[in-house]
């Protein structure tokens, strides 16, 4: 990632998460998650559903990209002896907690399996399952990947730019196959990632 000047790029980051948290609170992008949901239903086959469902684990953060990420610092830490190694992996833990885990609870938004008919609407105190909005599994996948990546290459040269961008591509992908998040809360997960990236890749690339 090439240095840039100025904090721009975070600041458009925040503006574009707090319009697509305002269009999809009072309901201007419940027409198109509805129809991206409704068209995910009509190409699900048992084949498609069970590969995106392994797929899917590319943004599962305990399973794999908190764990991933943990051996490599310690790895270097074991190398170097050095404690800072560990601040990437720690500040982007607390990053994704602080910033999607208060999201979710106050949007209050339903996944887009809920047989509610509201389930696509913010602010939703019938809905059983209320932590949709962000989507965190992209959020992951864009923020942990790109620890792992600036991590990896401290021991040795890895296709950055794959292992970079392929997990939340597809990660983006399974979700809302699956019908796990509605787009919106994809496109709030990209800009809120991105934003975790820029971050801990200024302050420890």
């Amino acid at each position: 990632m090439n240095r840039i000047k100025g904090w721009w790029p975070e600041a458009a980051l925040v503006a574009i998460l707090a319009l697509i948290t305002l269009a999809a609170a009072v309901g201007w992008t419940a027409g198109l998650d509805l129809a991206v949901r409704d068209a995910m239903f009509e190409i699900r086959t048992p084949v498609l559903y069970w590969t995106a469902r392994v797929l899917n684990y590319l943004g599962q953060g305990s399973i794999l990209t908190w764990a991933i990420a943990f051996v490599l610092s310690a790895y270097l830490y074991w190398r170097s002896r050095d404690w800072k190694i560990f601040l990437p992996w720690a500040t982007t833990f607390a990053m994704t907690y602080l910033i999607t885990g208060p999201l979710k609870l106050w949007s209050m938004r339903d996944a887009p399996g809920s047989d509610l008919p509201n389930a696509v609407e913010f602010f939703n105190h019938a809905a059983e399952y209320t932590r949709s909005y962000p989507g965190g599994h992209v959020v992951n996948a864009i923020a942990w990947w790109g620890v792992i990546v600036l991590l990896a290459l401290k021991i040795r040269p890895v296709p950055a730019r794959l292992m970079r961008w392929a997990p939340p591509i597809i990660v983006f992908c399974t979700t809302i196959y699956l019908n796990f998040h509605w787009l919106t809360d994809n496109l709030a997960a990209i800009a809120i990632g991105l934003f975790i990236y820029r971050i801990v890749h200024r302050l420890y690339r």
